[in-house]
């Protein structure tokens, strides 16, 4: 979304977007396929411009939801924000394009393949020679070792919040020269271009103290195009710079500063002109396109403060102002002299808002409902294929999606998102929704409705059993008794040691 420039040495060499929703969805968009089950569910609207037609310089400042509170990506804290700074200052050996496929990001890296897969998966990575640390250091194996090391899972010392992938890597090697390094794999794994994004230098992965605390509110070395400027915890806004040792092409911009703003605040401090671009919810989106279709219109807006008010309640609200009962007419003078404040200063804003255009993208992410099958009743395949079964996916989506004004697609694969070449539609694996043949599995299972659910012992058992085995093959509800009363005296005894 471009602002429009209403007066000279305005924001007119920053580009100012919106972009609606706030929760992840579950396909791509702007991408093509032969295959109509791989298309994305919607199509782009971002109003791409080729890069020798951004004019150089300026500053933008996005909004964010909250400064950071940790800069290590890979800790528990970290956030939206945190991916966004260390977007801009770190390497990636790897990263999304449009189509939401892994794309080697030439800046860091020449080539990377696996070169081996028996008897172990083999990765090699070349790197550019030209990539430095901001201390002017080469990026190499030595920091590629670290950040595996630290994030293997085997010290618990490091406070890390995941490790998948890193924990499949046997070792970490220097190739024929310092731009070599290779990675070999314990156990093969598909997603190793997802490693190494972002990857930090030595000095942070290198010990549990620097992990823990060295790259929680700063980073001394960095080796992005831009560079860590200022961060003012009181103002919430942290300041990326351009980086005088990048080698690659530079950022179009001076600056790009990250302010923390409420989303119900943007729609206020984009009109302000505090901001050019920012995410908003579903109402800041209503309030774009409600300025661009009430642009040149005249009298009152029909939407905002005061707008769901009817003539009745208007004509009685003048009556009480106007009311002998002086208490309750100076209330209600006070409260429509409120309304009329937030009318203006509505108003203005809308004005203001105008000058924004709205641009709305599907992102390449989905939201996932996982079944934990290590423990309890879910420990039973039946039991977990009932379930799934029984949930209505499609109504899932559409009550998350359609408020949004975006398609409700369920994602039918585990491993990719409509539109990556991988796609395809695995739901048939699992079958549609249908109560009918939950009801049947969980039988099967030995469930009835009404019943209770066995609760697991410490020793793995289940109440009603003795030595993991079933006295009785009886279904699991409520109220089952035996005729023999002394077995069932004894089965309760056996139950409680």
């Amino acid at each position: 979304m471009h602002r429009i420039p209403r007066r000279p040495g305005a924001t007119a060499r920053s580009a100012a977007f919106l972009v609606s929703g706030a929760l992840a969805v579950t396909a791509l968009a702007g991408c093509g396929s032969d295959d109509e089950a791989g298309k994305p569910a919607a199509r782009q609207d971002i109003a791409p411009a080729a890069r020798e037609q951004i004019k150089d310089g300026g500053t933008v400042r996005w909004a964010i939801d909250a400064l950071p509170q940790t800069l290590n990506a890979f800790q528990a804290d970290a956030d939206a924000s945190t991916t966004r700074v260390t977007g801009a200052v770190l390497p990636s050996m790897f990263r999304i394009d449009a189509q939401g496929r892994p794309v080697r990001d030439a800046d860091y890296l020449e080539k990377a393949e696996v070169i081996e897969t028996e008897p172990k998966q083999v990765v090699l990575y070349k790197l550019n020679q030209q990539a430095v640390w901001s201390d002017g250091r080469e990026i190499g194996a030595a920091d590629f070792a670290a950040q595996w090391r630290a994030l293997s899972g085997k010290d618990s010392a490091y406070w890390t919040a995941h490790n998948a992938g890193y924990d499949r890597i046997e070792k970490i090697e220097r190739g024929k020269n310092d731009l070599e390094v290779r990675v070999t794999f314990a156990k093969p794994y598909a997603d190793w271009r997802a490693l190494f994004s972002p990857l930090y230098p030595k000095d942070v992965m290198g010990t549990p103290d620097t992990f823990n605390e060295g790259a929680r509110r700063t980073l001394k070395v960095t080796a992005g195009p831009f560079a860590l400027g200022a961060t003012d915890r009181d103002a919430k806004r942290i300041t990326l710079k351009r980086n005088p040792r990048w080698w690659g092409r530079q950022p179009k911009l001076d600056q790009l500063v990250l302010a923390a703003v409420p989303r119900a605040e943007r729609p206020a401090a984009l009109a302000a002109g505090k901001l050019d671009l920012a995410d908003v919810e579903p109402g800041g989106a209503d309030r774009i396109a409600y300025a661009a279709r009430d642009q040149g219109s005249s009298g009152p807006l029909a939407h905002g403060p005061g707008a769901a008010l009817t003539p009745a309640e208007a004509t009685r609200s003048w009556a009480r102002a106007h009311g002998e009962d002086e208490e309750a007419a100076d209330e209600e003078t006070a409260a429509r002299a409120k309304t009329r404040k937030a009318v203006k200063k509505y108003t203005a804003e809308q004005a203001e808002l105008h000058g924004f255009r709205l641009r709305k993208s599907l992102e390449p992410a989905y939201t996932q409902l996982a079944l934990n099958g290590s423990s309890g009743p879910l420990t039973d395949e039946r039991v977990r294929r009932a379930v799934a079964r029984a949930i209505d996916r499609k109504q899932l989506a559409e009550s998350v999606l359609k408020p949004l004004g975006l398609p409700a697609t369920t994602v039918d694969n585990h491993l990719a998102l409509a539109g990556q070449a991988a796609y395809a539609d695995n739901s048939d694996a699992l079958g549609k929704q249908d109560t009918a043949e939950a009801r049947a599995l969980l039988a099967e299972a030995g469930w009835e409705r009404g019943g209770p659910v066995d609760e697991q012992k410490k020793d793995g058992t289940k109440d009603g059993t003795k030595d993991g085995k079933k006295d009785e093959e009886k279904p699991k509800t409520a109220g089952s008794t035996s005729d023999d009363s002394a077995k069932d005296s004894k089965d309760s005894k056996d139950s409680k040691d």
